[in-house]
C-alpha cells in the first residue's frame, strides 16, 4: 500500500484549530520522498497553520527537508522527531542549530525520565499520549516541563473530559479526536429545541418553499443572527453585506444557502458567543473533503450529483453528536435519498464506505482509514489535496 498522508488538527484550549500534524500511513512508507512529492499539495495548509511534520534524525540534515522547510516559509515546518532522537547526540546537535535560528523543533515522548532530560534548547515542543500522560507519566515532570518552557502536546486525546485534563495541566495543543464524541457531561437541550432544528433540516432537505423557511427563523431570532453571521463571513465573501434571509437566497441561490443552512444547525446549537466552534468546522470539512472525493466514487443512478450527495452526508454525519440522538431517530425526521440515509445509518454503500474512512481519519484510526481508502481506490494524492482543501475552506467560516 502506498502511504496516505493524514492531516490532524491540533487545538488550543479554547479548541480552536492552531496547528495540524502530517502523519503518514503505513508510517514507513512515509519516507522523505513521499513527503517532498506531497508538499505541493500541502502548501495551501502550511500558510494557515504551523505543520508538525514527521522526521526522522538523519533528515535533519538532507537538502530536501530543509527545501521543504524553506519552501514553507519561516515557522511553517515544525519537525517532530521519533522519540529515540531524545538522547541521540548527532539528532540533538541539529535540533540544537535549529533552535538557535528560532525554529521550533518537537519529539515524541514516551515516559517521564525522557521529559526530565529534554532541553528547551534542543526540543521546545514534546508530543505525549494523553493517557499515557495521565497515567504513566508524574504530574510534578508536567508541571517542571512547562515551568522550563517545553510545549506540551497532546496527542490521542479521545473524549472531552481528557481534553479538560489536558488543558488543565497547561498543555499548549491537543489532538482532536474527542470532536465527533458525544460528551455525556454535558447538559441535554430542550426537546422542542432539537424538534425545530430537525424540522428545519427537513424543510432544507426537501427543498421546502422559502416561506415555510422563513417561519421557522421568525420562530426562532437566533437561528436568522447566525445564519447572518454565516453568509456574511469571509467564507462567503459578499461583496456587500447581506442584511435579510431574502438577500440571502437572491445572492447566494437556494442551492448555495442550503449548505450554509446545513451548516447552520451546528452553528445554532454549540455557538457560544465568539468561542471557537469545533463542531461546525469538523462538519464542514468532512463534508468538503467527501464532495472532493467522490469523483472517485462509482455512478449510482439514484443520486444524479454525486458530489452533492456527498457534501450532504458528510455535514449530517455529525447529526447524532449534535442532537444525542441516535442516528435512526435522526434520519427518521429527514426525508434524505436511500443511499444517503444507507451511508449514514450503516455505512453503507460507496458513500458509507468513504464516511468511514474519513471518519476513522478523524478518530485517530489511521490504518483503518488508509485500508478503507486503498478498497475505494481513492489516490493518496487526491486523498492529501482533499483534505487540504476542505480543511482550508473550513477555516474560512466565521461566526465572529
Amino acid at each position: 500500500m502506498q502511504a496516505y498522508h493524514f492531516f490532524r488538527p491540533l487545538l488550543s484550549s479554547v479548541k480552536a484549530w492552531t496547528a495540524f500534524r502530517w502523519q503518514p500511513f503505513p508510517a514507513a512508507a512515509g519516507d522523505l520522498p513521499a513527503l517532498t512529492a506531497t508538499a505541493a499539495a500541502v502548501a495551501p495548509l502550511a500558510r494557515l497553520y504551523p505543520l508538525f511534520v514527521p522526521c526522522r534524525p538523519d533528515w535533519l540534515g538532507d537538502a530536501a527537508f530543509r527545501r521543504l522547510q524553506h519552501d514553507f516559509g519561516p515557522g511553517r515546518v515544525i519537525p517532530c522527531l521519533p522519540a529515540e532522537a531524545a538522547g541521540d547526540a548527532a539528532a540533538e546537535a541539529h535540533c540544537s542549530r535549529l533552535r538557535a535560528a528560532d525554529s521550533h523543533v518537537a519529539v515524541e515522548v514516551a515516559d517521564g525520565e525522557t521529559l526530565r532530560s529534554l532541553q528547551p534548547a534542543v526540543f521546545d515542543h514534546a508530543v505525549i499520549d494523553a493517557q499515557s500522560a495521565r497515567s504513566d507519566i508524574a504530574l510534578i515532570d508536567l508541571i517542571n516541563a512547562h515551568q522550563h518552557g517545553l510545549h506540551l502536546v497532546a496527542s490521542g486525546v479521545h473524549s472531552h473530559e481528557l481534553f479538560d485534563w489536558a488543558c488543565a495541566k497547561r498543555f499548549s495543543l491537543a489532538a482532536a479526536e474527542f470532536i465527533a464524541v458525544d460528551d455525556p457531561r454535558a447538559p441535554v437541550d430542550a426537546d422542542t429545541s432539537r424538534l425545530k432544528l430537525l424540522k428545519l433540516l427537513s424543510l432544507v432537505v426537501q427543498d421546502a418553499d422559502t416561506r415555510e423557511i422563513e417561519e421557522i427563523f421568525r420562530q426562532e431570532p437566533k437561528l436568522s443572527y447566525n445564519l447572518l453571521r454565516l453568509v456574511n463571513s469571509v467564507a462567503v465573501g459578499p461583496k456587500t453585506p447581506i442584511t435579510g434571509f431574502s438577500q440571502a437566497i437572491t445572492v447566494l441561490g437556494r442551492r448555495q444557502l442550503q449548505r450554509w443552512l446545513q451548516l447552520l444547525i451546528y452553528a445554532n446549537q454549540f455557538t457560544q458567543g465568539s468561542l471557537p466552534n469545533p463542531l461546525l468546522q469538523l462538519a464542514a470539512a468532512r463534508g468538503r473533503q467527501m464532495e472532493a472525493l467522490a469523483a472517485a466514487l462509482p455512478a449510482d443512478p439514484e443520486l444524479p450529483e454525486m458530489g452533492e450527495a456527498a457534501f450532504v452526508v458528510g455535514i449530517f454525519s455529525l447529526l447524532d453528536t449534535l442532537l444525542r440522538m441516535p442516528m435512526s431517530e435522526v434520519l427518521a425526521s429527514l426525508p434524505v435519498a436511500p443511499p444517503i440515509a444507507l451511508a449514514l445509518a450503516e455505512r453503507g454503500g460507496a458513500l458509507g464506505r468513504l464516511l468511514s474512512a474519513v471518519a476513522e481519519a478523524d478518530a485517530g484510526r489511521l490504518e483503518a482509514a488508509a485500508v478503507r481508502l486503498d478498497e475505494l481506490g481513492i489516490a493518496p494524492h487526491d486523498h492529501a489535496g482533499a483534505q487540504v482543501s476542505a480543511y482550508a475552506w473550513a477555516a474560512r467560516i466565521s461566526l465572529d
